[in-house]
């Protein structure tokens, strides 16, 4: 008998099912908290100030699509704040915090937002091209994908600020 005829690709795979699942966890966990984090954003922003629907922020979970797609509501994220905290300056008599809306804030999150898909991509990218495991990419690929974590994790950190922001500023307004 062939012993190669007695591999299957399900015990190739079978050893790291526990592992890939672990895996699959650790990082669709975050990224649900963090798609709820973008969404709960763009619900406490007026619906007239709103560049989305705050749905829309799960279709980046699509593949492919969703790497183009994180760019557009990174983008629209930040001009909402922006048009959101322009309101509470236009409808107050005492304004929104000037320096927030008008120097240096222009849309809040988008820098921040924009590395962290750029980078993202930029690491499917070198991940594809890099079968052959060159130590310098591979090098390279690490290093980004630190700076990737950690791009994500100061824009989270960000967005749940401002998220936190606007629900003050909506509760002044109201009251």
């Amino acid at each position: 008998m062939n012993p190669r005829n007695d591999v299957s690709i399900a015990s190739v795979y079978e050893p790291h099912y526990g592992l890939q699942l672990l895996l699959l966890l650790c990082f669709l966990i975050p990224a649900i908290f963090f798609l709820l984090t973008e969404q709960n954003t763009l619900r406490r922003i007026k619906r007239e100030n709103r560049l989305m629907h705050p749905g829309l922020v799960w279709l980046q979970i699509i593949p492919l699509f969703g790497q183009v797609w994180q760019f557009i509501v990174v983008s629209r994220i930040a001009g909402s704040i922006r048009n959101e905290m322009a309101s509470w300056h236009n409808e107050s008599i005492f304004g929104a915090d000037e320096a927030l809306v008008e120097g240096g804030y222009g849309r809040p999150t988008l820098g921040i937002g924009i590395a962290y898909c750029t980078i993202n991509v930029l690491l499917i990218i070198f991940n594809l091209s890099n079968r052959a495991h060159y130590v310098a990419l591979d090098t390279l690929v690490g290093s980004l994908a630190l700076a990737q974590i950690i791009c994500w994790i100061i824009y989270w950190v960000q967005l749940a600020r401002y998220k936190n922001k606007l629900k003050r500023g909506r509760l002044a307004g109201e009251g």
